[in-house]
């Protein structure tokens, strides 16, 4: 239910701006009227007046206080849960008392009203707001230096994509009811929105993607609102995510096949996107304005939408922007145009994705690369981690263990300021370190307890890894070859990539650490620090 309530949030946002801006329209057009054909001032007709605009209030407040995590905020967001359960009986009573079909034809009518209030009360049922905000983090769509956006426009652009579409929308309405065109009802109208955003995002994607290949890059990760496609130890991995339904939303992903690629690949694979999106657009634009009088003509509004989600989707990809999910087009253009810690910063995460699909190896990171980003202080948190376990994956893999060992204190040392956030996958080498290098079996064990509670769902062959060095520091050395044994099984097979290159050898360099040596001495943190480990 976390997932399904920031999606609903910007649902209430878009309803509650579409319904106030429908206000002024039937204002402007006198369709609110207090009084009846003889002049007589009817109540009734004063409560009909009101009823949508403040609803529509109900659902901004509703998602102003989700997202601002208002004290009051669970209980703004059950009150619109219980109002659109009992909305549709007084419709459904009202209609039916002015001679508007029987009442369970109006509740069926109005279904998709009861069935999202049923979703509200459970979305937001157990949602505590004030322990939600002190895990908020503002920063995550805050403008960096350097990286093109704005925070004002990265924190309401979902609201003026909203709004966009909502004057999109209105303006083919307004088209098609001036030339008698069919309208479709509101479920009906509904699922062809989500049909039309789903092939327009899924269009979108696969001109990054085939952009991407045509220029000798590799596809690791193809997204399209709920169909996943993901690279993932050695295979393709498809997941349904039904909550994609919601947002449409989508992701390509391609990595160099070789290091120092020209920047002009990069550019045109992020091009790709909003060009084919643009195109998209275009054509289904003409199409609509031309299925008049023809046998399609009834098709007019999921090409019309098709088209004007296409287009807007281009405009709105290439407005420089940072989400919680990433960077938009525009933005990564912008960065890469520029040149500098930005470009490299796109340049590293992409190298390090790459090694899982190529030969490419953690020694062939831009190890300078790295520092510059890390000592300009463009990114902090997870990021800032990742960061430096790749600087210590590159030492390993050189064989510089004192700087490899360097990387994984600093990385330490930014543990408590974003743990929350840090995946599972992140603490192996810390276990690893810890154990082998440190021989310090109580931090090891430290790092691994935190492992464990993040409820890691596959067991690689790092985490063998990592579980066999930790064995092997607490004494356990036939558990510790049990787990390497569990290890090379693993590894052996995984394809010849990069990065299963390095795992293999790293497990190597274990097999000799745990058959060879016993953890004699158990060394503690305090005679750790009294060494001069850290260097720069």
């Amino acid at each position: 239910m976390r997932a399904l309530r920031p999606i609903l949030a910007i649902l209430f946002a878009f309803v509650g701006v579409s319904a106030l801006l429908n206000c002024f329209v039937l204002a402007r057009q006198h369709y609110f009227r207090l009084t009846d054909a003889t002049g007589a001032f009817r109540p009734l007709l004063l409560v009909a007046a009101a009823f949508l605009p403040v609803i529509a209030s109900l659902f901004l407040v509703a998602a102003v206080s989700y997202w601002r995590k208002w004290r009051s905020g669970r209980a703004w967001n059950l009150l619109l849960g219980v109002a659109n359960l009992l909305v549709p009986f007084l419709l459904a009573y009202f209609f039916w008392r002015h001679g508007y079909g029987s009442i369970s034809s109006n509740l069926i009518a109005n279904g998709l009203l009861l069935g999202l209030g049923a979703v509200i009360l459970l979305a937001f049922w157990r949602w505590d707001p004030v322990a939600e905000k002190k895990t908020h983090d503002p920063a995550a769509i805050a403008a960096r230096p350097g990286d093109g956006t704005f925070s004002l426009l990265n924190r309401f652009h979902l609201f003026a994509d909203a709004v966009l579409f909502w004057i999109i929308y209105s303006a083919w309405a307004r088209w098609a009811w001036n030339l008698g065109l069919p309208h479709p009802g509101l479920v009906k109208g509904i699922l062809l929105l989500t049909l039309t955003g789903l092939l327009a995002v899924t269009l979108h994607e696969l001109g990054h993607t085939l952009c991407g290949l045509s220029l000798g890059q590799k596809l690791i990760a193809f997204l399209a609102g709920p169909f996943q496609w993901r690279f993932s130890a050695g295979r393709w991995r498809f997941r349904f995510d039904p909550l994609g339904l919601l947002t449409t939303g989508g992701g390509a992903a391609t990595v160099p096949r070789r290091l120092g690629e020209p920047v002009w690949r990069d550019l045109a694979m992020i091009a790709a996107g909003p060009l084919a999106s643009l195109l998209a657009g275009i054509v289904g634009l003409w199409a609509a304005l031309n299925v008049i009088d023809t046998p399609g003509e009834n098709l007019w509004f999921l090409i019309a939408m098709f088209g004007s989600i296409a287009l807007k989707d281009a405009i709105v990809n290439l407005v420089p922007l940072r989400t919680a999910a990433g960077y938009s087009d525009g933005a990564r253009i912008l960065q890469l145009l520029r040149g500098g810690v930005w470009a490299e910063l796109d340049r590293a995460f992409r190298t390090c994705a790459a090694t899982t699909v190529t030969p490419l190896r953690p020694r062939d990171y831009d190890i300078d690369a790295l520092h510059r980003i890390i000592d300009t202080g463009i990114v902090s948190g997870p990021q800032l981690f990742l960061l430096h376990l790749l600087a210590h994956a590159y030492y390993l893999d050189h064989g510089a263990s004192r700087e490899a060992l360097n990387e994984i204190i600093r990385a330490e040392a930014l543990y408590d300021n974003c743990a929350a956030k840090i995946p599972a996958e992140f603490h192996f080498s810390l276990v690893i370190e810890e154990a082998i290098t440190r021989r310090d079996a109580a931090w090891a064990r430290h790092w691994w307890d935190l492992m464990e509670a993040k409820k890691l769902t596959q067991l690689n062959g790092d985490y063998w890894m990592a579980r066999s060095a930790l064995c092997w520091i607490e004494g356990k050395h036939d558990e510790s070859l049990a787990a390497w044994g569990k290890a090379h099984d693993y590894l052996r097979t995984m394809p010849q990539t990069g990065t299963y290159a390095f795992d293999r050898d790293c497990l190597a360099i274990l097999k000799r650490t745990i058959e060879s040596e016993l953890p004699a001495e158990v060394r503690t943190v305090s005679m750790l620090l009294e060494e001069p480990v850290l260097v720069g």
